[in-house]
């Protein structure tokens, strides 16, 4: 039986990094494990630090190279030239503890899972401030999937062969990349099961793709996300299993997004609430845009 775990390991200029990423998977208590580390473009120092590891771990470590840019096309490199029965995505500046593929994998293999969702502590830092979140799971697998509380990349533990099923992750995609994945997985009749453990540190700076301050990125992003939130709300009719409460989830997901992203384009933002037609009561709706005023009034309060 193939008890290997492949951890994939995407590498754009991440020489800073990427040490601390990889020592966390040498530091694992589950053995056997394969590290595959696919540059994707790197202009930086990250080749040699790559080169290095790989040589002083040359039994256990392969370094590969993608050339088309992004996340997902590294991570189906790597995907493709795994040999474990078990995938371990993670991010070049984020760190696994050391229970934590040891831990999903006794939970993959007692409930015959597909997709082994875990909890992670996300660490937000910039120039002016650090903060720290613990992001849950959801034991309801579709609300935890329209609410983005069903793990992340690399909190998550993933079987290959379900993976390879649906072609992989979306390389066109530009955000929402992961619950892009689950939605196809579970539309594949994937079986997944959350751990309520944290045993995974995402680490996000100011330059991620959900914190730019670029107004036509953040358009981007939010489209993304309704969209995905509106696929979901098709596959569930398909399968006849749209209730009045996930529908509510839904648009309430979708209209706090809105709201979350009003003041940078207001007009917009009431385009897309005139145009979906959510179903949110008029207390909900109150409370939201409550709370988005007092988050801008601290925004400015900040600026002087």
């Amino acid at each position: 039986m193939n008890n290997l775990v492949s951890v994939i390991i995407p590498c754009y200029n991440c020489a800073n990094t990427i040490g601390r990423a990889i020592d966390s998977v040498l530091r694992q208590v589950y053995q056997p494990i394969e590290i595959i580390l696919v540059n994707n473009n790197s202009t930086d120092e990250t080749p040699e630090v790559l080169t290095s590891y790989q040589k002083l771990y040359p039994d256990k470590i392969t370094v590969l190279n993608q050339p088309k840019p992004g996340a997902p096309a590294a991570r189906n490199c790597g995907l493709y030239h795994a040999g474990g029965k078990w995938i371990q995505f993670l991010d070049a500046d984020d760190e696994l503890l050391p229970a934590k593929i040891e831990k999903q994998m006794q939970l993959a293999e007692a409930n015959q899972a597909d997709i082994v969702a875990g909890e992670c502590l996300l660490k937000y830092t910039s120039e002016n401030e650090a903060t720290t979140i613990v992001r849950t799971t959801d034991k309801d697998i579709w609300r935890g999937l329209i609410t983005s509380n069903l793990g992340i990349t690399s909190s998550n533990l993933w079987r290959r062969a379900t993976l390879l099923d649906i072609n992989g992750w979306d390389e066109e995609l530009t955000s929402s990349q992961e619950y892009d994945l689950l939605l196809r997985l579970l539309e594949n009749k994937a079986k997944v099961v959350t751990d309520q453990l944290m045993n995974t540190v995402v680490h996000f700076s100011g330059n991620s793709v959900s914190k730019s301050t670029n107004v036509e990125r953040k358009k981007e992003v939010l489209n993304n996300r309704i969209s995905l939130r509106l696929r979901i709300k098709e596959t569930l009719e398909r399968q006849q299993m749209l209730t009045v409460r996930l529908s509510r989830i839904i648009d309430i997901y979708i209209y706090t997004e809105i709201i979350h992203y009003y003041n940078y384009f207001p007009d917009y933002a009431g385009a897309l609430i005139r145009k979906h037609k959510l179903n949110v009561s008029v207390v909900r709706k109150l409370r939201l845009k409550a709370k988005n005023f007092l988050k801008s009034i601290r925004f400015l309060l900040n600026l002087f």
